[in-house]
C-alpha cells in the first residue's frame, strides 16, 4: 500500500478518546462524523479520489462545526481530505489540509502516539511527492520515534518504514533502504499474504534490485506484490496499476517486449481513469512510448509521446502554481525521463519521418528554461496585479534572501540557518499561490510555443538553432553518453532539421581545442584531433543554407563556450556570420518590451577597503577610466547618467537601483568552484556574485557584506532594463544545469527583470577590458544593434591585439558573451 491511511484502528482510537470527553456533542455526533470519515477512507482505498475528497470535505465541515476547531476528529478528516487529493494528483490542494491536520494533533488533544504518526506520515508522503525530501525524512523519523509507543500497531511501522525507504532510494541510499525494508519484513512475520504493507516492501526491494541488475529477483519480487494487491484491491484500482506496470518495466528489461506491454498497456486502462494531469498515468505513457521505440513501432511511440508531453505540461501548469524555485528545479529529473525518451526516438527516426523533429523542437521550446520562465512570469505578475500583499511578501523575501547569503558565505550553520532557508521557501510558495488565480486566466488565452512561430519570426537570411544536450533514460555511465543535437530552422516551408552531435566522450576532444584556441588551455593538440568547429558547426552549415544572422540557444557545456572566438578554418565565425546568443530561440516570439527611459547607472572605482591580513581585493584603477570614458559618452548621446564610485559604490546602493535602461557594473567578479575553499557554499547563486564597496571589511552588517552574490541579484528591480553590462572577470560562470543554462550572475540578472546581459567567461585584462567597453558603447550609441556593436568592437580590439602583440590572443579581447534578444 502506498502509504497507511488514517485507518479504522487509528480513527477508533481517536473516537474513543473524543467520545469520553464529547460534552454538549456526545457520542452519536462523533460516531456519525466518524461514519463519514470511515465513507472516505473506503473510498480512498476503492480508488475513487473524487468521491473520497466529495466523502472528506463533509466530514471537514460537519467535524468543524460540530466538534470544534482544534478536535482529533477534524484533524482525522483533514488528513483524510489531504490523501484524497494527493492519490488523486491534485497536489496543488493537498498541503493546506494535511499541515492543518498536523498543527491540530500538536496542539490538541487526545490524539495518540499511532494516530499523531499516521497524521506525521501522511503530510510527509506530500513533501516527498513535491520533492521536499528533507522536510519528508524529518516527518518519516517523527513518526517511528512515535511509533515506540506503547499501542502502535506495527503494520503501521513498517508502512513508515517503507515510505522511508522508498524516499533513500530516491536519494541514492540504497542500502540504508535495503536495511529498512528488512526491518519492516520483521515487523510482519505473521501478516496474511493479504497485507498491502507486505506488498509494497516486496515492490521497494524489487526497486533495489533492479537496479542492481537483478531482475529475476526483481521480477519475482514484484509478482508477488501483484499477486497480493490483485486479492486485496482488485484488477481496477490505481495501486494494482503500480504493480502492473512495474512488472512490465522489469519484463522489458529483461527482454521479454510482449509481456511486458501487455501488463503496461493493462496498467494503462486503469490510469486513464485518473485525471489528465496525474504523474501516474505520464508514467504509463513515457514508458509505453520508450516500449513502442525499442520494438520498432515508431507511429505507436509517437502517438504515447504526444500524450506525454500533453500530460507533462499539464502538470508543470499545476506545479508552478505552489512551488518554490528549488522545487521546480527538483521536478527536472522526472521531466528529464520524458524529454530522454522522447529525444532518443526521434534521433532514431527523424531521417525517415523529418516530420518527428517539428515536434522534438517544440519540446525543446518548453523545456529550455522552463523553470526560470515560470519565475519570471510570476514576478511579471506581481507587477501587474499590484496586490499589496504579494508585494509585502516579495520584499520579505528579498530580507530573508540577503541574511541568508551573508550567513552561507561566512560558513555560518545551524538551526537559525536552515530556518531561514525554510521561510524563504514557505514566502516562495506563497507568492506562487497567490499569483496562480491569475496565471491561469493568462493560460486560458496563452498558447505553448512551437517551432512554426519560430520559423514565422524569422527574416531572409536567418536561422534558429536550438542546441540540446541530454542523457539516455538507461544504462550505466550516462553522463559520458550524454547526447548532443541540434535543430536547425530556416524561413520558408520546412519543418526543422535534426543534426546528430554525438556523445559527451567523443566531443571531450572538440571542447578541448575549443579552449585552446582560446587560450583558455596550454597543452598542444594531439595529431588528428577534431576541431570545436569541425564537431559542433559543420554538421550544420547545410542545413543554414544562406543564412547570415544564426541566432543560438545553447545547451549544457555550449554554454561556456565563448563563440566570437570560435575558428573558421584561417579565420572567425564571427568574421562572416552574425551569432546572436540566446536563452532559447522562444526569445524570438516576445513583444518587444518596454524598457525604462535613456538612463544608466554606472558602477566602478570601487573603493574595496583594507585587507586586515586577509585575501584582499585588489583596486582596479582601470575601472574608473572606464566609467569615465562611458559616462562621456552616454551623456553626449543624452542620456541620464548616474556615476557611482569609491567607498558609495556598495551592495546596498545596488540593491536600491530601480530598472534603469542599462546598469553597468564594473568591478571584480567571482566564481568559486564546489570545494575551492572550506565551506564553500553548496548553492551556485551563493558562490558567484559581484565584489562592491567595504569588501575587504566585510561592510557594515548583515544587509551589506560587500559582496551581491547572484541570489541576492535575482531579487534586484531590473523590469524595463535592456542591458546589464557585468564589466567584471567570470561573471558568466556558473554550475551549468542542463536545460536551464547556468546558474550563477547570469540568471540571476535575467530573473530579475533584464532582457540581456553581458558577461565575460574567463579573467579579463584591465586595459583591454576598458577598450571593449569603449569599442561598445561608442558602436551601439551611434546607431547599431547591440549584439553588432559587440561583434565589432571585438573584431577591431582583435586587430589592436595582433598589431600590439605580433599575434592573436582571444583570451585578451574575446571573454565577454552577450545573451538576449
Amino acid at each position: 500500500m502506498k502509504h497507511p491511511l488514517v485507518t479504522q484502528f487509528a480513527l477508533a482510537a481517536i473516537v474513543a478518546a473524543a467520545a469520553a470527553s464529547a460534552g454538549a456533542q456526545g457520542p452519536q455526533e462523533v460516531q456519525a462524523i466518524y461514519a463519514i470519515n470511515r465513507q472516505a477512507v473506503v473510498l480512498l482505498d476503492q480508488g475513487r479520489y473524487d468521491e473520497a475528497v466529495a466523502a472528506a470535505k463533509s466530514a471537514v465541515a460537519q467535524a468543524e462545526t460540530r466538534l470544534g476547531k482544534d478536535h482529533p476528529g477534524l484533524a482525522a478528516a483533514l488528513s483524510n481530505l489531504g490523501l484524497a487529493y494527493l492519490d488523486g494528483g491534485q497536489y496543488d490542494q493537498a498541503e493546506a489540509p494535511l499541515r492543518r491536520a498536523v498543527d491540530i494533533g500538536r496542539n490538541g488533544w487526545g490524539v495518540g502516539p499511532a494516530d499523531m504518526g499516521a497524521l506525521l506520515n501522511n503530510l510527509g508522503l506530500f513533501y516527498a511527492r513535491v520533492n521536499r525530501l528533507d522536510d519528508a525524512e524529518r516527518l518519516y523519523k517523527q513518526a517511528l520515534g512515535l511509533g515506540d509507543g506503547i499501542g502502535t500497531p506495527q503494520l503501521f511501522v513498517a508502512t513508515w518504514l517503507n515510505n522511508l525507504a522508498n524516499l533513500y532510494i530516491r536519494e541514492g541510499r540504497f542500502q540504508d533502504a535495503w536495511s529498512l525494508a528488512e526491518k519492516s519484513m520483521v515487523l510482519l512475520p505473521d501478516r496474511s499474504s493479504r497485507d498491502p504493507a507486505i506488498a509494497e516492501t516486496f515492490s521497494l526491494m524489487a526497486s533495489l534490485k533492479a537496479r542492481e541488475g537483478a531482475y529475476g529477483d526483481a521480477q519475482r519480487l514484484l509478482e508477488w506484490a501483484l499477486d497480493i494487491r490483485l486479492r486485496v484491491f482488485g484488477d481496477s484500482h490505481p495501486v494494482t496499476a503500480t504493480s502492473l506496470h512495474g512488472l512490465g518495466v522489469v519484463l522489458e528489461a529483461r527482454g521479454e517486449h510482449r509481456k511486458a506491454e501487455d501488463l503496461m498497456l493493462r496498467a494503462l486502462a486503469i490510469r486513464e481513469r485518473l485525471p489528465a494531469d496525474h504523474p501516474d498515468l505520464g508514467r504509463s505513457l513515457i514508458d509505453l512510448g520508450a516500449l513502442c521505440h525499442a520494438a520498432g513501432k515508431p507511429a505507436c511511440a509517437q502517438a504515447f509521446f504526444d500524450r506525454a508531453f500533453a500530460n507533462l505540461r499539464a502538470r508543470l501548469a499545476q506545479y508552478f502554481g505552489f512551488m518554490s524555485e528549488d522545487e521546480r528545479l527538483g521536478l527536472l529529473e522526472d521531466t528529464d525521463r520524458f524529454f530522454s525518451a522522447c529525444f532518443e526516438f526521434v534521433l532514431a527516426y527523424a531521417g525517415p519521418q523529418p516530420e518527428l523533429a517539428g515536434g522534438m523542437y517544440d519540446a525543446v521550446l518548453a523545456r529550455k528554461g522552463m523553470v526560470a520562465v515560470s519565475v519570471r512570469a510570476l514576478l511579471a505578475r506581481i507587477e501587474r496585479e499590484g496586490d499589496p500583499q504579494a508585494i509585502a511578501l516579495t520584499v520579505r523575501l528579498r530580507e530573508r534572501r540577503t541574511l541568508l547569503a551573508n550567513l552561507r558565505r561566512r560558513g555560518t550553520t545551524g538551526d537559525a540557518v536552515d530556518r531561514l532557508a525554510r521561510e524563504g521557501a514557505d514566502l516562495e510558495r506563497q507568492l506562487a499561490r497567490r499569483s496562480a488565480a491569475f496565471a491561469a486566466q493568462e493560460e486560458r488565452v496563452a498558447r505553448p510555443a512551437r517551432w512554426r512561430d519560430v520559423r514565422a519570426a524569422l527574416k531572409a537570411q536567418e536561422a534558429a538553432v536550438e542546441y540540446i544536450a541530454f542523457e539516455p533514460p538507461r544504462g550505466n555511465d550516462r553522463a559520458a553518453r550524454r547526447r548532443f543535437a541540434a535543430l536547425v530552422l530556416t524561413p520558408g516551408d520546412r519543418p526543422p532539421r535534426l543534426v546528430a552531435l554525438g556523445d559527451a566522450a567523443s566531443l571531450a576532444a572538440p571542447m578541448r581545442d575549443y579552449r585552446r584556441r582560446a587560450g583558455l588551455a596550454r597543452d598542444p593538440p594531439p595529431a588528428g584531433e577534431r576541431s570545436f568547429r569541425d564537431a559542433f558547426w559543420t554538421p550544420l552549415e547545410p542545413a543554414l543554407a544562406d543564412a547570415k544572422r544564426i541566432h543560438l540557444a545553447p545547451d549544457d557545456i555550449l554554454n561556456q563556450v565563448a563563440w566570437a572566438t570560435v575558428g573558421d578554418g584561417g579565420g572567425l565565425l564571427a568574421e562572416r556570420l552574425d551569432l546572436r546568443l540566446l536563452s532559447s530561440t522562444r526569445d524570438l516570439l516576445a513583444a518587444p518590451a518596454p524598457v525604462s527611459a535613456n538612463g544608466a547607472v554606472l558602477v566602478g572605482n570601487v573603493d574595496f577597503g583594507s585587507a586586515s591580513g586577509k585575501p584582499a581585493f585588489a583596486p582596479l584603477p582601470g575601472t574608473r577610466e572606464e566609467i569615465a570614458a562611458l559616462s562621456r559618452l552616454l551623456t553626449d548621446a543624452g542620456w541620464q547618467v548616474k556615476s557611482v564610485e569609491g567607498k558609495a559604490a556598495t551592495e546596498s546602493y545596488l540593491k536600491g537601483v530601480r530598472h534603469p535602461r542599462v546598469l553597468h557594473v564594473a568591478s571584480h567578479g567571482f566564481f568559486e568552484r564546489q570545494g575551492a575553499r572550506p565551506g564553500t557554499p553548496e548553492d551556485p547563486m551563493l558562490r558567484s556574485g559581484l565584489v562592491l564597496a567595504g569588501a575587504n571589511e566585510g561592510a557594515s552588517g548583515a544587509n551589506d557584506d560587500g559582496v551581491l552574490t547572484a541570489l541576492e541579484a535575482s531579487m534586484l528591480d531590473l523590469r524595463g532594463t535592456e542591458l546589464v553590462v557585468l564589466s567584471a572577470c567570470e561573471t558568466g560562470l556558473g554550475r551549468v544545469l542542463q536545460s536551464e543554462g547556468v546558474f550563477g550572475l547570469r540568471r540571476a540578472f535575467e530573473l530579475a527583470g533584464a532582457q540581456s546581459v553581458m558577461m565575460s567567461l574567463w579573467k579579463v585584462p584591465d586595459e583591454e577590458t576598458r577598450v571593449l567597453m569603449t569599442l561598445f558603447y561608442r558602436k551601439w550609441l551611434s546607431g547599431m544593434d547591440k549584439h553588432l556593436a559587440l561583434r565589432d568592437a571585438q573584431l577591431e580590439l582583435r586587430q589592436m591585439v595582433i598589431r600590439d602583440r605580433g599575434r592573436d590572443r582571444p583570451q585578451a579581447w574575446g571573454a565577454f558573451v552577450l545573451v538576449g534578444p
